[in-house]
């Protein structure tokens, strides 16, 4: 039997980064409702360990971050995750509507369509937003004049908070979303690989050239 023919799509460093801060993030995400409202989150049974696992992968996420942006700004990779203005937001119309069964076709917009790109944005934003005000929470008089800025602790609790939630609802569309674009698209997140004849469930418009792998850049 002749061996499928696969690509790249994904290289080990963004394979490595989104492990990283996946698993970050969903610990972050259990331990703080946990931290909140201990009596309605019972995920543990005391404080102590929580609360330093928490603290922990505050760490992870700082290092996870910072070594994504890197490799997103040092390969150009930063095209295909940031959300551009100017041309991902006339593109959304379309990809609404197909997403939400109004439209049989599915255009192609490149490695990651508009939407998936603005979340990939928004979390990053939201994700340094949490580092913050998380730090600003663990080490108040440290942060004391920043957290005045914000409007004091309480004001920071609540956009931590809050955004704990929008960061759960963000992972459950980007779940939706790739695997309405293909199971072969989740498994590339494994083994950085994608049949080379995938089509990305690609039917009518093209907005872009329909190119299949990664875009060059420094890969290991």
């Amino acid at each position: 039997m002749m061996k499928k023919a696969m690509e790249n799509r994904h290289s080990a460093w963004i394979r490595i980064c989104h492990w990283i801060n996946m698993i970050s993030i969903t610990l972050l995400i259990l331990t703080g409702f946990y931290i909140h409202a201990p009596l309605s989150f019972r995920l543990f049974h005391n404080m102590d360990n929580p609360r330093m696992l928490h603290f922990c992968m505050a760490y992870v996420l700082c290092a996870g971050v910072v070594l994504r942006l890197y490799y997103a700004f040092a390969t150009g990779d930063w095209r295909n995750i940031i959300f551009d203005v100017k041309t991902d937001f006339k593109k959304l119309p379309s990809m609404i509507k197909y997403y939400t069964f109004l439209a049989k076709e599915h255009p192609y917009y490149g490695k990651y369509n508009p939407g998936q790109k603005a979340m990939y944005t928004g979390v990053f934003v939201m994700a340094i937003i949490q580092i913050i005000t998380g730090f600003i929470m663990y080490m108040p008089n440290t942060f004391m004049g920043l957290g005045g800025l914000l409007g004091g602790l309480i004001a920071v609790r609540v956009i931590h908070y809050v955004i704990n939630w929008v960061l759960v609802l963000c992972i459950v569309a980007h779940v939706y979303l790739d695997i309405s674009e293909g199971i072969p698209v989740l498994k590339s997140m494994f083994t950085g690989k994608i049949p080379a004849d995938f089509d990305h469930g690609v039917h009518g418009v093209f907005d872009e050239p329909v190119v299949h792998g990664e875009d060059k850049g420094v890969s290991i």
